[in-house]
């Protein structure tokens, strides 16, 4: 509990620095269910041999931060935090990377305290076969 504890805290802090960016979504549609913390894995989907976990946390502004730790084939764990917007449109979550300036698109489903993404687009290619589920990180 305090390890995820101190996981949110983490990335609600970086999460205060980047809420200064000017560029909004003011136009864009927020699915309140999907606002709060989120947790969730994923083994050899995206590159074989590499284990990838994260924390997504989705705010009601529209802007998301993602904590993900990566253990590759060597054993090596990596760390990155990544910035960036989010919102729902015509039944479709988007998710746009600051960094790389690419918008990830995905079909959602929620299911209970998780939801079930599909994606569409990733880093500009149509069509991947990746699919996730995160989980609610629940408040004590």
């Amino acid at each position: 509990m305090r390890q995820t504890l101190f996981i949110i805290i983490v990335v609600l802090i970086t999460n205060f620095g980047f809420s200064q960016e000017t560029n909004n979504i003011q136009n864009k549609s927020i699915d309140p269910k999907l606002v709060g913390c989120w947790k969730g894995s994923e083994v050899g989907q995206q590159k074989k041999g590499v284990s990838k976990y994260w924390v997504s946390c989705r705010f009601e502004n529209g802007t998301t931060t993602l904590l993900f730790v990566t253990l590759n084939k060597n054993g090596e764990v990596i760390q990155k935090t990544e910035n960036g917007k989010w919102w729902v449109e015509n039944g479709k979550y988007y998710e746009f990377h600051t960094v790389s300036g690419m918008t990830d698109v995905y079909e959602y489903e929620i299911v209970e305290n998780a939801v079930n993404f599909k994606a569409i687009e990733l880093m500009g290619k149509k069509n991947p076969d990746y699919s996730f589920f995160d989980f609610k990180i629940e408040e004590d």
